[in-house]
């Protein structure tokens, strides 16, 4: 089965201060889930360009089928009085599970990538477009995008999913069908999206035509790094 990825929304609002919250998920929430089998990478972010959620949280999955098996459904049932406490208290808890999509662009270190240490900035793409226009959208990423994307300077990785299954808890959840399409791209510094490299990459002919004829929705974010997590 495909390798999946766990990525959480989250925004504690006005009722949990930001250090209860991060006393919380540093120390409690992300711990639980670093010795189940099956989670393989674990790292929380923060908003870096000023929007809300103001947090995020990677898991890196060997298959999303890893979310309905024990020992990750028993959490539900095993958490401590803080934990439920403090998810009843989030005006946003939004779950999205993805499926990795192949091929995996080879990241700026190769083999040497370590996927406990990822880049310091993330970009967040998330797309949906007409049906007609998915293959080309794939062609888009596979043949020029991300290749593109590789030669500005302070790339890390990129990395490509497709959504299958969501939900969102909190006085902040949204209802609504999410892009079907997300992409992942990793940065060393947020002065790449100045680069000429990286301008080019988002102006090219196939990509205008793309998203003149075939997007539905795009949504953008930038976060930063804040933690991340081995597995001792």
């Amino acid at each position: 089965m495909p390798a999946g990825l766990l990525f959480v929304y989250s925004d504690p609002g006005a009722a949990v201060p930001d250090a209860k919250f991060n006393d919380w998920a540093d120390n409690e929430h992300v711990p639980l889930r670093i010795a189940i089998p099956g989670f393989q990478s674990w790292s929380r972010w923060t908003t870096a360009d000023g929007e809300r959620p103001t947090y995020g949280a990677l898991y890196d999955l060997s298959s999303p089928a890893v979310l309905s098996s024990p020992p990750y459904i028993d959490l539900a049932k095993t958490r401590s009085d803080r934990e439920a406490a403090r998810v009843a208290q989030l005006v946003l808890l939004d779950r999205r599970t993805y499926t990795l999509r192949e091929p995996v662009y080879p990241p700026k270190a190769g083999e040497a990538y370590d996927p406990h240490k990822p880049g310091p900035y993330m970009s967040v793409v998330e797309i949906d477009v007409k049906q007609e226009m998915e293959d080309e959208l794939n062609r888009w990423y596979d043949e020029e995008h991300v290749s593109l994307l590789a030669k500005v300077p302070g790339w890390v990785r990129s990395r490509r999913f497709v959504l299958e299954a969501a939900g969102a808890t909190g006085s902040e959840a949204r209802e609504g069908k999410l892009p079907k399409h997300l992409a992942i791209h990793e940065w060393e510094s947020m002065t790449a999206f100045n680069k000429n490299e990286f301008k080019e990459a988002v102006a090219t002919p196939w990509m205008e035509k793309i998203w003149e004829t075939g997007v539905v929705e795009m949504r953008r974010r930038v976060f930063k790094l804040m933690r991340s997590w081995d597995r001792e």
